[in-house]
């Protein structure tokens, strides 16, 4: 898989969850990627985590996080 099939993979399962009602809780770098974890608006117990390889899905995530959509 190319590059940019990776990142636009992982930028659905990230607007997926968004689109869910999931906020980002935690974002842990890590040498295999970035661990983001996600928590259902309202509902604590609902938490969902994905590991996120590509760099270009990385600063999509962070750019999520500062515009506050999550």
């Amino acid at each position: 898989m190319s590059n940019y099939e990776d990142f636009i993979k992982e930028k659905q399962v990230i607007d997926e969850l968004v689109k869910q009602n999931y906020v980002i809780k935690n974002i842990q770098g890590t040498f295999e990627g970035d661990v983001v974890e996600f928590e259902k608006l309202g509902n604590t117990a609902a938490r969902k985590s994905i590991r996120l390889t590509n760099p270009d899905s990385r600063k999509y995530v962070t750019t999520i996080l500062l515009k506050g959509k999550s």
